[in-house]
């Protein structure tokens, strides 16, 4: 690694010295007023995480942070802001996971490797609740078993900027933000508006995507304003060709009804209305009346894997089609043959129905010396599933083909109220930043019983149990659990000298569970010279179980390394049923964060931010791998009586076991100078390194295999290069997006995977008045990943679908935005 450090950060330390002075300095409307990875000027933005000083930029801040741009989104072709964040901020990453139950409609993110539950969204600075989905089915042990938030809720033309504070920050902001937190500021205009429209597609395999956003802004008297956005977006489902050798030897005999599509592993079906109100209206004496908030209605749908009706291509049938010894029996008194309804077998279709709400309102001071902000919030975020094209096989004819599973439902109300004062002095160079606070929080979370028929035992017991695919909460599972906590918080920023700032924080936590816990950190930054600056911190964490871990259960078909069917049960921590398999009561994570970084600031335009960061977590909160069941296991969990325990094959359930490391690095560098009236050019390189550690013994808890998956299955090495050219009415935009090698679990075996460079490009005309017309691609040269062997292209999986860059290969689209 240091050889590495040595190529990557003496050549970029060496430019920022001898970029030569008398370049031509970038005009700073040129690119608005950005800075990210992909979109930097030399007028560095205010930031607003971070410090809750008002003045603080991104190269002054004692931390690292990026200030995105609405633009700079728009140029990812995205308008999803998880792949936005995913092409801009290579610290960044999120997996579209397509047939994984839950984490197919909610997807987990990592920011420096951390899982979705150590990285906090904040709208206008308030938190944002959970999503109701608790993440069992990443396929990868960093992300499952997180309750993370939901990025993917707000139109992105309501966005201000969105701020990525790359930094330990839970003695600032609370538990969830032991590897950072991402802020969206909506606009706040008071006359206005705009509509954006897109059309595109995946080059080979559809995935036809339409979407329509618009903003809207108003005065309120004279001292208000009222900003609405709204967004439509529909994605049809990418097919990505492959062909299950079972269902094409049906086919050729001719069998009727074998499913066309056998493996559903490209982009979902995704349907959704966002909207959010941002408002706030003078009320006389500095102080404002604030409200903001959205509401989201999302559709979406996965198909499963094929279900074979009969052995044919090499292939058995699934043991849905098997024939049951209770036919013909007092409670059965007939033969079932699954055939009649699935002559040509099954897939099932997965969807699941997302609302999302959520409303802060509040009043506060904002003008002066001494600030102040009280505000309360309501969050709800609530999945309800539908599985068809299914059967319960138990049921026999009687069952139906379409269930509804049941619902997960995740509330949070929240009462906060911050004071802060600037404390005037002529002893150091600034005011005293004086900051504290109280808050209290609840969290609910709520697991809604399905149909009878999508769980019930029928009387054909010897064939797989509940609707198959994912079946259905009992009401032995359904309830609804809370938990709550209070936290007291302080913090102060100081100026010591011109050249040398100081930043404290403390926090005290106490939650109704896990009693409490004290949080510290500690930053600053030392000006060397107007070129050179030094940063730091050092920071405590603390991360409770959130309610959808303590409570969270759930029972799947899985697919195991033999590529068989097996009923999967993820069981609730300390229950009776888990203490069978050595399963312990919860406890809180703490973590310890520590990041060292130098800011090179040059006249010529040159801008580069390089840190190092090291997130020790004890405790770690980690959903086991998967443990089959013995005979003896299953016959106390019927014992007991659990729901199916007798059909149960293998377990998993959350446990904190082990102490973890993330260690690696951000560089950002950024370049822009004038080429004269007519053109410019705003280069940037962004570059993430990490790796990820177990700190201690893994053999009681994963197996060699999970260790490597846990250890390398994420690339280290992420980056990319960015040019943004503006030529009279023309603006083209390139960029290189490089993932590292990693390695993809694939039952009990490793395959390696390859770095991969992909490529974008957009032109956008903006010779019309308000108008902006844009072409471009991503993925430009259609790179698919790889496959994952033999086995798996015979069931129709032809590339690996938890590949880091995407499965669907390249994307093209019109892009249209008028302003008014």
């Amino acid at each position: 690694m240091a050889k590495l450090l040595s190529k990557l950060v003496l050549p970029t330390m060496i430019a920022a010295v001898t970029v030569p002075t008398g370049a031509i300095a970038q005009d700073a409307t040129a690119n608005d007023d950005s800075t990210s990875a992909d979109n930097a000027t030399i007028g560095a933005p205010i930031t607003v995480i971070g410090s809750r000083r008002k003045d603080r930029t991104i190269t002054d801040s004692s931390v690292a942070v990026d200030v995105i741009a609405p633009e700079a989104i728009s140029t990812t072709g995205y308008s999803d802001l998880n792949d936005a964040l995913r092409t801009l901020v290579p610290a960044f990453n999120v997996k579209r996971l397509q047939g994984n139950d839950g984490s197919s409609f909610v997807r987990p993110v990592t920011l420096r490797g951390s899982p979705p539950d150590h990285v906090l969204l904040l709208l206008n600075g308030k938190r944002r609740h959970r999503a109701a989905i608790v993440q069992i089915g990443t396929g990868h042990a960093t992300t499952s078993g997180s309750q993370g938030q939901d990025f993917n809720v707000i139109p992105p033309i309501a966005f201000e900027s969105v701020e990525v504070l790359r930094d330990g920050a839970s003695a600032q902001y609370g538990s969830d933000a032991i590897a950072g937190v991402v802020n969206v500021t909506l606009k706040d205009d008071t006359s206005g508006g705009s509509v954006m429209a897109q059309a595109g597609k995946y080059y080979d395999v559809g995935g036809e995507t339409y979407d329509v956003q618009g903003h809207l802004a108003f005065g309120l008297g004279d001292t208000g304003y009222l900003n609405i956005s709204g967004q439509y977006t529909h994605q049809d489902k990418t097919w990505l060709g492959g062909k299950n050798v079972g269902a094409e030897a049906l086919r050729a005999m001719g069998v009727e009804d074998v499913p066309v599509h056998t493996a559903g592993n490209g982009e979902p079906f995704y349907e959704a209305v966002k909207t959010v109100w941002n408002a706030g209206i003078g009320l006389g004496g500095d102080v404002e009346a604030y409200t903001f908030g959205n509401f989201m209605k999302a559709d979406s749908s996965v198909t499963f894997f094929y279900r074979q009706s009969m052995a044919a291509g090499g292939l058995p049938a699934h043991s849905t089609f098997a024939d049951s010894a209770f036919d013909n029996a007092p409670a059965y008194p007939e033969t079932f043959d699954l055939r009649t309804i699935y002559p040509g077998g099954f897939t099932p279709e997965f969807a699941g129905e997302t609302e999302d709400f959520s409303i802060v309102g509040g009043l506060r001071d904002r003008e002066g010396a001494f600030n102040w902000d009280i505000s309360a919030r309501l969050g709800n975020n609530v999945v309800d599933y539908t599985i068809y094209n299914t059967i319960n096989p138990s049921l026999g004819a009687a069952s139906p083909t379409r269930f509804k599973p049941g619902s997960l439902t995740q509330r949070e109300v929240q009462f906060d109220g911050e004071v802060s004062y600037e404390i005037a002095n002529d002893v150091f160079a600034s005011d005293i930043l004086v900051f504290g606070g109280v808050s209290y929080r609840k969290e609910t979370y709520k697991i809604t019983a399905g149909d009878e028929a999508s769980y019930a035992v029928g009387p054909l017991r010897d064939l797989p149990v509940g609707s198959n695919g994912f079946q259905g909460f009992s009401p032995d599972i359904a309830g609804e659990f809370t938990s709550s906590s209070y936290a007291v918080f302080a913090e102060t920023d100081i100026d010591v000298t011109e050249s040398f700032n100081v930043g404290l924080a403390g926090r005290y936590e106490d939650y109704e569970e896990f009693g409490s816990n004290f949080s510290y950190k500690a930053a600053s930054r030392l000006e060397l010279s107007d070129l050179l600056a030094l940063r730091g911190s050092i920071s405590t964490g603390f991360r409770a179980p959130a309610a959808g871990q303590l409570f969270g259960t759930s029972q799947t078909s899985q697919i195991n390394a033999q590529n068989e069917f097996i009923l999967d049960a993820v069981l609730i921590p300390g229950s009776p049923a888990a203490q069978i398999f050595g399963s312990d009561q919860l406890k809180p994570e703490t973590s310890f964060n520590m990041s060292a970084g130098v800011v090179v600031t040059a006249d010529s335009g040159f801008t580069t931010t390089l840190d190092f960061y090291q997130i020790d977590v004890d405790d770690r909160l980690l959903l086991t791998p998967p443990i089959a069941t013995t005979p003896a296991q299953r016959a106390q969990l019927e014992a007991i009586g659990f729901p199916n325990g007798a059909s149960v094959e293998q377990v998993r359930f959350f446990q904190n076991k082990l102490d973890t490391r993330v260690r690696g690095f951000d560089l950002v560098s950024t370049y822009g100078f004038d080429w004269g009236d007519e053109g410019s050019t705003n280069l940037s390189l962004a570059v993430n390194y990490n790796e990820q550690k177990l700190r201690t013994d893994p053999s009681s808890f994963f197996g060699p295999g999970t260790v490597i998956e846990f250890e390398r299955g994420l690339p280290r090495w992420r980056g990319n290069l960015t040019a943004n050219n503006r030529l009279g009415d023309f603006n083209l935009m390139a960029r290189a997006n490089y993932y590292g090698s990693w390695k993809r679990r694939n039952g009990d075996d490793f395959l390696d995977r390859e770095p991969a460079m992909l490529f974008d490009a957009e032109i956008t005309y903006s010779g019309i008045d308000n108008v902006d017309l844009s072409i471009g691609a991503r993925n430009i040269f259609n790179k698919f990943p790889p496959d994952r062997g033999e086995a798996l292209k015979a069931v129709g999986l032809i590339y690996d679908n938890h590949s880091v860059f995407g499965v669907s290969g390249g994307f093209y689209y019109l892009n249209a935005k008028i302003d008014f």
